[in-house]
């Protein structure tokens, strides 16, 4: 992943995946991480260790507006502080039995994170005004792999099809694809560098359809998603551009 700068942000989730109480591991550049939302609707993206023995935090559990680790339970503020020791109820954590936090945000549906220093704020995808998530998928590939197959692909518009349709693809961001058809509708594609040879793809659609038409529409690019996924993984293009 030498060609995917660690200075940029990346995707790791659409934000309507993750609800209260949800928790889900993350690997960004070979990095756990873990992201949580907590009953008031945070979301936050942490180290996946425990302070206290190394348990993985993705095995816990949410209470409330805070983190519980399965093992000896103790109990992170959304700041990662540790507010409760089970084994010591009486007892005020120190200020330093905090969980490291990573930089993270919310935006363009989307949860986003880094492992390095970004020098500004996630990518604007303000020029697609009606996005909504549809599918996340795993692919087994490179991060190069799989921008190198997105440079080709096509899709069937939800909106339907018409004849002699063009296709063009442009990266408008380090990790951000957008997929575009003749007849207007796009497909902006996150791409997630998560370790050497397995990228997390999360697919968000342009199309504007009323509340009622979101979960044909999250069908309809679901399939296309799982589509990609197989011809990625048996054309595997990554082994062409390495």
């Amino acid at each position: 992943m030498n060609d995917v700068p660690e200075d940029a942000w990346y995707a790791i989730g659409g934000s309507s995946s993750l609800g209260p109480g949800d928790i889900q591991p993350v690997s960004l550049f070979g990095v756990e991480r873990v992201a949580w939302r907590d009953n008031d609707g945070a979301s936050h993206v942490w180290q996946n260790r425990c302070i206290h023995r190394g348990m993985r935090l993705q095995y816990g559990f949410v209470d409330g507006n805070r983190l519980a680790c399965r093992y000896h339970g103790w109990r992170f503020d959304g700041d990662g502080q540790c507010t409760h020791i089970p084994a010591h109820p009486d007892m005020t954590p120190p200020d330093d039995f905090r969980v490291p936090a990573a930089q993270s945000i919310e935006t363009g549906g989307l949860i986003w994170t880094t492992t390095g220093a970004p020098d500004g704020p996630p990518p604007d995808l303000s020029a697609f005004p009606d996005l909504t998530f549809c599918r996340s998928v795993a692919v087994n590939c490179t991060p190069a792999g799989a921008e190198a197959s997105l440079a080709q692909t096509e899709f069937t518009p939800f909106s339907g099809g018409e004849p002699d349709m063009k296709f063009s693809a442009r990266k408008i961001a380090p990790g951000i694809i957008a997929v575009e058809a003749s007849s207007g509708e796009a497909l902006i594609i996150a791409v997630q560098p998560a370790e050497d040879a397995k990228t997390h793809l999360h697919i968000l659609s342009a199309a504007k359809v009323p509340a009622s038409g979101v979960p044909a529409l999250r069908r309809h690019f679901s399939a296309w998603a799982q589509q990609f996924r197989w011809k990625l993984e048996n054309h595997r293009p990554d082994t062409e551009t390495a």
